[in-house]
Parts: C-alpha cells; structure tokens; sequence
C-alpha cells in the first residue's frame, strides 16, 4: 500500500501558478506556510505529492481558522474560471489572489476590477505578496465594498464570483445571480458551481446513474434555468468532470461514511479514467 500512486489525469485546462507568500500577521488574520503531503485529493483528481503552500487564517474565539490555501483542491476548482478570463474581468472576492495572479498573467485579460468587503484580507493580502513578482499588476483595482452593490458603467467581459465560505455552499447560485443583475457579463464563472449543477440533475430524479446524465445538452439546460451564461457552454467534458469533482469532494467529506467514501472515489475515478479514453476523441 505504501508504494501505491495515483495514475496521472491530464485536464482540459492549465495547472494555476502559485504566488510567493510571505508570513505576515495583522489583527486577527494571518499568512502561514502549509507542510507538504502525500496522496492529497484535488478537486478534479488525486494528486500523489503536494509541495508546501500558503493559507489564510482568521482567528475566532480563540481559534485560527483557515479560510484559504492553496491546497490542490482550492487550486483546481479555479481552473476553468481563470481559463475563461478575458477582456474586462470582475473578480467578486479576494482571497488570497491567486486567482487574480493567474489571470493578470493572460494577455487577452485587460481590466480587472476586484471586489472585496473585508479590509482586513485586503490588508493582509498587500502584505503577504511581493508586488514585483506579480505580472500585469497595474491592470487590477482592488474595489472594497459589498460586491452586490457594485453596478460597472462600462461593459464586462467575465464575472467571476467566490464571496462564500465553502464549496456547495447553498447561498453561492443565489449570489452569482444577484451579482450578475448589476454587472450584466457577457459570461460568467462561480466557485463549487459544479456542485449546483449535479444538483439540478439529481432534483430532476431522472432514470440511471446521475453521471450518464452529465451531459453537454444538461448543461446547457440547467445554464438557461439559472438564467446564467456560465463558462464552458461548448465542452463535451466538463459536464462529466463536474461530476467527478462533486463525487470526489463528497468522498472525503467529514460527514461521508469511511466506506461510503472509497466507494465513491472509485465511482469518480472510474467515470474520470473513462472522460480520458472516450472524450479526448471527440474533443472539448
């Protein structure tokens, strides 16, 4: 068993680049190194060797919570969402900036507009990076304030939206929607969306297996139900992946029962392995 390593799984989508951190405390939150790991689960696909990271951590009642890293699992989830930027982009929460470093590096990324209402992250996050090294800087404004409030008066290319705690998060389709009333993108992106998707599907209580119903046309159906024009509208994959990120993410979940769980990432992996064979044939 402890020579056992995970087959690799390539993406449609480039791996994220990692910013340089640096350890820094302000008030309550604080920027502190991660230690390396092995056989980590990411978002889309296990990962057999994970180098140290960063994270972000706020301390309630005595405790220091983690609200970000750059973990494999945070890493991935953004992948599609940086590969869509272009243009004009609005970016509703902070973080840690990793998305933003990523999509300041793209060309065809002009504008970025960053909508943040904590201070304090902002405080951090200016603290914690080394701005020299950050590509396309000058093309970003940090905005502070309550993302739903802000209404551009100039067009918007991509709306990417993650102002929520945690993945599946029941308030995140909702947001998006609300933040999309004002800023009125030509397309957009929100973080754990995949989740929402396989919910639509499993609330249609459709015949078979949820996975045979991950299809293209379904997402597309579930885009026009939301009223939303997400990313990845055209790929014959991504609806298959969405699965396998939900039913990976569920596998490792606190709540999952142990075997529960093994049962479910060997379904993920199984409907991963075969996206490989079968889609890379007909392409994105």
């Amino acid at each position: 068993m402890t020579n056992f390593s995970w087959p690799h799984y390539p993406l449609p989508w480039s791996d994220p680049l990692i910013p340089t951190y640096q350890r820094r405390s302000i008030g309550k939150w604080k920027c502190e190194p991660t230690p390396d790991g092995h056989r980590i689960m990411g978002y889309w696909r296990p990962h057999n060797y994970v180098p140290p990271g960063w994270m972000f951590l706020q301390k309630l009642k005595n405790n220091w919570i983690v609200w970000m890293s750059t973990t494999p699992m945070e890493l991935e989830s953004h992948m599609p969402h940086i590969a869509a930027a272009k243009g004009t982009v609005v970016v509703a929460g902070l973080g840690m900036g990793f998305y933003l470093y990523n999509i300041l590096r793209k060309p065809e990324v002009t504008r970025v507009i960053v909508l943040e209402k904590d201070k304090s992250v902002g405080r951090l996050f200016a603290h914690s990076i080394r701005i020299p090294d950050w590509h396309g800087f000058d093309k970003a404004d940090i905005v502070f304030g309550d993302a739903l409030d802000y209404k551009p008066d100039f067009p918007v290319d991509f709306l990417y939206a993650d102002i929520w705690p945690h993945l599946g998060d029941y308030r995140a389709l909702d947001l998006t929607q609300k933040l999309q009333a004002n800023i009125k993108a030509k397309e957009v992106g929100f973080w754990g969306q995949e989740f929402d998707f396989i919910t639509h599907l499993m609330d249609k209580r459709l015949p078979g297996p949820v996975d045979s119903h991950a299809t293209l046309a379904n997402y597309n159906g579930f885009c026009e139900d939301v009223g939303l024009p997400l990313v990845e509208r055209q790929s014959k994959r991504y609806p298959k992946l969405a699965y396998v990120a939900v039913t990976l993410q569920t596998s490792i979940n606190a709540s999952t029962d142990k075997h529960d769980g093994v049962v479910l990432t060997a379904q993920a992996l199984g409907v991963l392995q075969q996206d490989l064979v079968i889609d890379y044939s007909l392409g994105r």
